[in-house]
């Protein structure tokens, strides 16, 4: 497992750990306690972590993370313009 805390423009910190074995990309903005959040899925296969109570997007899941990343198709619209194709290099070289 790989991990890395990463700032977004925004000021906001997330923590990223990436599976290499299972090709995934778990990612954490908020900790909660695991009652206050349920799971959604997207569109795209990816589990979007939501607070019950702010309806806001504290994590998520992205599958098939290195072979999205080659083809340069890692967006998650839920989350905003996080630059997952950028960090994709530190983490899969890791």
């Amino acid at each position: 497992m790989v991990d890395a805390v990463v700032e977004r423009d925004t000021g906001i910190e997330m923590t990223l750990s990436y599976h290499k074995e299972a090709d995934v990309l778990y990612v954490t903005f908020e900790t909660l306690p695991p009652d206050a959040y349920v799971f959604v899925e997207n569109e795209s296969g990816d589990v979007l972590k939501i607070d019950k109570k702010t309806r806001r997007v504290v994590g998520c899941t992205i599958p098939f993370f290195a072979r999205r990343a080659k083809l340069g198709k890692v967006v998650v619209p839920e989350i905003g313009a996080v630059p997952f194709n950028d960090i994709a290099d530190t983490l899969l070289s890791a």
